[in-house]
């Protein structure tokens, strides 16, 4: 089990508590955070569960998962280093959606009472948190319309391109740095497991992404990809590195 890392001797710089909290701040929700370990494929919090805060990411990779009336599951976030999770289930009793890590991820959890007392002394926490929710809500809207609209190739096309932004490629060789089967991929575009894997390979096929090892891509046209979908509105893909 890894030592418990302490909010100053973080290395993670994206926290929002690291980055807008006072020091005296700091030091407090450092003695009332629970730094929790999971393996992948671990269940962080499942849907139906109480609501007792909120999630931070130290280092990791996390899906979001919401369940339809068929009880198919729906990819509808995921997060990585210095993000946050969990959060829409405050101002609730029970969680709507379900979290599980990617791989394996380190998370710092902070009770809802410490995060209350937080916002109170913390002004600046308060509005970077409600910009954070501001923009996930954008984002979230945004992509539901245009999923609505799109059609299977250009949904796998999205699909890849929002891994890329959340959680990057390897340096190395360009591959995602998360490795999501086709059942996942579905799960982000609403399309059947049969109709991803045809897509991708139709992909491969005019060099637009490259397989890696067993189940790694690489998009080895970025530009190719966002034409797909250029229509839809895809600013904040073509600003991610390659």
């Amino acid at each position: 089990m890894n030592k418990k890392v302490s909010c100053r001797e973080c290395n993670n710089e994206d926290c929002l508590i690291k980055r807008h909290c006072t020091p005296d701040y700091l030091a407090k929700i450092g003695l009332k955070r629970v730094q929790i370990e999971h393996q992948a494929k671990d269940s962080i919090f499942r849907e139906g569960g109480y609501v007792g805060g909120i999630y931070f990411i130290q280092h990791g990779k996390v899906k979001i998962i919401a369940h339809g009336g068929d009880d198919r599951e729906q990819i509808v976030r995921m997060a990585t280093d210095g993000q946050i999770f969990g959060h829409r289930g405050l101002g609730d009793d029970l969680y709507t959606v379900s979290a599980f890590a990617l791989s394996d991820t380190v998370v710092c959890f902070i009770d809802n009472d410490t995060m209350y007392d937080a916002y109170m002394h913390n002004p600046k926490l308060t509005y970077q948190m409600l910009e954070f929710y501001s923009l996930e809500l954008q984002k979230a809207e945004v992509r539901m319309k245009y999923l609505a609209q799109m059609n299977v190739r250009e949904k796998v096309a999205e699909a890849l391109l929002l891994i890329r932004d959340v959680f990057g490629t390897h340096p190395a060789d360009g591959t995602l740095n998360v490795c999501l089967s086709r059942q996942e991929i579905a799960d982000m575009t609403g399309a059947m497991v049969e109709q991803v894997s045809r897509e991708l390979g139709e992909f491969q096929k005019e060099n637009l992404i490259a397989k890696t090892g067993r189940s790694g891509i690489v998009i080895t046209n970025v530009n190719g990809m966002l034409e797909l979908i250029k229509k839809y509105g895809t600013e904040q893909y073509a600003t991610q590195p390659n």
